[in-house]
């Protein structure tokens, strides 16, 4: 499948280098280890021969705490299961990864029932890689118990045309400039019609589909392989169009919670209307920004879209209103109007300003910051951002750096 494929190539390129420790004996396994670490581009906190005793081999630990242990089982002190409980001195940590010279069935058991949680065998390409993607998975969802997630906004457009898409993009940057350290996801979940990558200009090999069907090995070091980066601290994982795209729930929470726990703020673009594909995200929701026009059709559909919400249990509390596309002249009517309408406050009045965004590059994406747009958008920013505007600032976005 492309979602492997993609994978192959390009995951041994961590965001974090892994703490690894060896214990070792074999000449053949002393060579090759190394050589496939090094390109995972991990941290070796030590290395000893096998036979070093196990006192030893503790006290390293306690001192190095690496994450990932690589012992060649055959050649330890005494028996491997008292010899991992004696290393690791009660605690979870270090993962054991036994590693022996041939896939011999008893050996592979013994180390298992023993606490290991790999058994590799020479030659270990591409099986070390594998293993070392399942072992960043199982440590980053341990490091996530105590990482506080970012903040989750969905946009929602009432309708064709309503500019949900343009305003998602561009306030993503908004909020990395006004912040100047969070990193932000524009994840776009409108698979019907994707256009969050033409705002971008961006050309993404692979996206969301592919990111939910690995979404159990989602880790930090293969992540780059699903999203494509905008501009520093801004990047999109693209929708791919398809006819019924609607997600596995559990595949859907899953991605999810890996998006908490490594970006300070995610914007998902959800599309137009509610309909299955995006309504299996709205649980996932800290926010959701519904963005209307003043036109008669935008406003009803902004009725139904917030009346079906309400209905069926989504918090009023959680509802955030934006006007797009409006004209200088009736401003204050349409406002006074639309929160008299849905007896809500509008967030954000965005004008209708088509000349600054036509002016735009076509060979790269920049945000006009001196257009009346921009200037919209970076205040909206600030609304969303600000302690004691519509939310307060979450604590992990202070600790979500790019």
């Amino acid at each position: 499948m492309t979602t492997e494929t993609a994978r192959e190539e390009t995951h041994r390129t961590p965001a974090w280098p892994w703490r690894i420790a060896l214990v070792l004996e074999s000449r053949a396994l002393n060579a090759e280890i190394p050589e496939a670490l090094r390109e995972l581009n991990a941290d070796c906190a030590f290395r000893v021969a096998a036979h070093t005793p196990r006192f030893e081999v503790a006290n390293l630990v306690e001192r190095d705490r690496p994450e990932v242990l690589f012992v060649e089982m055959s050649a330890i002190d005494g028996p491997a299961s008292g010899w991992i409980e004696a290393v690791r001195a009660g605690r979870e940590s270090p993962l054991v990864v036994a590693v022996h010279a041939d896939a011999d069935p008893h050996s592979m058991i013994e180390a298992l029932r023993a606490g290991a949680i790999e058994f590799l065998s020479l030659p270990l390409r591409p099986a070390i890689f594998e293993a070392m993607d399942r072992l960043a998975t199982l440590l980053e969802s341990r490091q996530s118990q105590s990482v506080e997630r970012g903040r989750m906004t969905g946009i929602l457009s009432a309708k064709g045309g309503c500019g949900a898409t343009t305003i998602a993009c561009h306030l993503a940057m908004a909020l990395h400039t006004t912040s100047g350290a969070w990193k932000v996801l524009v994840a776009d979940l409108e698979s019907q019609a994707p256009s969050a990558h033409r705002v971008f200009r961006v050309s993404p090999r692979y996206g969301l589909g592919n990111a939910l069907e690995s979404v159990r090995r989602l880790n930090s070091a293969c992540w780059p392989d699903f999203v494509a980066p905008v501009v520093r601290g801004v990047e999109l994982l693209a929708a791919q169009p398809v006819e019924n795209a609607a997600a596995e729930p559990w595949r859907a929470d899953s991605l999810f919670r890996f998006l908490s726990r490594s970006y300070g703020w995610v914007l998902a673009d959800l599309g137009r209307h509610l309909n299955p594909s995006n309504w299996s995200f709205l649980q996932n929701l800290d926010e959701l920004i519904v963005v209307t026009a003043p036109d008669v059709l935008a406003l009803y559909q902004t009725r139904s879209i917030l009346q079906t919400l309400t209905g069926r249990g989504f918090e009023k509390s959680r509802l955030r209103l934006i006007l797009n596309k409006n004209k200088t002249a009736p401003h204050d009517f349409w406002v006074e109007s639309i929160e008299q309408m849905f007896e809500m406050t509008v967030l954000s009045v965005i004008p209708d300003d088509p000349a600054a965004l036509a002016n735009l590059p076509r060979d790269r994406f920049e945000f006009p910051a001196n257009s009346s747009f921009g200037r919209a958008v970076t205040r909206l920013a600030a609304k969303l951002t600000r302690p004691g505007g519509t939310d307060s600032t979450p604590k992990s976005l202070s600790r979500k750096a790019a």
